[in-house]
């Protein structure tokens, strides 16, 4: 079988994270694609009927390093780096076909818990995700099971910030007369 590319990956993560979320909260959660992910924004996701939110990158591995780590990349120039705590990282490892283990991390702990190497020349800089599928490590708290994705994401989202949450009463209601 051809080697998937890293957007191929990418895609394949965003996919089974907005199945997932959906199907391990009986719909309560609500994944949106974003159209034009300039910004490294994959989906954007919100509990039905509220108005918070978090933006996702999400990123599928199909095999472990040679160590047993399941590996990752993130690559941005060093003043978009994001670091709102609505802004999640989400790795799925997929073996035979099917989604194993995953990691939800918000960006101020991957932020804080990944390698940064200079990228393209110093032009930009790459973030390292290193954990692994089983044993404790700095990522291990990130860690749950398929069926867990969705109520993670929800109590995520519900433990946000007070800042990181839209006004209450902005609503915008069209009916027909």
């Amino acid at each position: 079988m051809p080697k998937l590319s890293d957007v191929q990956a990418g895609r394949i993560g965003e996919y089974l994270c907005s199945v997932y979320a959906m199907l391990t909260t009986g719909g309560a959660l609500v994944p949106f694609p974003v159209a034009a992910d300039d910004d490294h924004r994959d989906l954007v996701i919100a509990v039905k009927g509220k108005s918070a939110f978090a933006s996702l990158q999400a990123k599928a591995c199909f095999q472990l390093g040679a160590s047993g780590f399941v590996q990752s990349n993130a690559t941005y120039s060093a003043s978009s780096i994001p670091d709102q705590p609505s802004w999640i990282y989400v790795v799925v490892l997929v073996l035979d076909l099917a989604p194993v283990i995953w990691w939800l991390v918000p960006a101020p702990d991957f932020n804080r818990l990944s390698s940064h190497a200079p990228a393209r020349g110093g032009r930009r800089v790459e973030l390292h995700f290193r954990a692994h599928p089983i044993r404790t490590d700095a990522y291990t708290p990130f860690r749950t099971e398929t069926k867990n994705v969705g109520p993670r994401l929800v109590e995520m989202i519900d433990n946000l910030p007070s800042g990181t949450k839209p006004l209450p009463g902005a609503r915008l209601l069209i009916r027909r007369a």
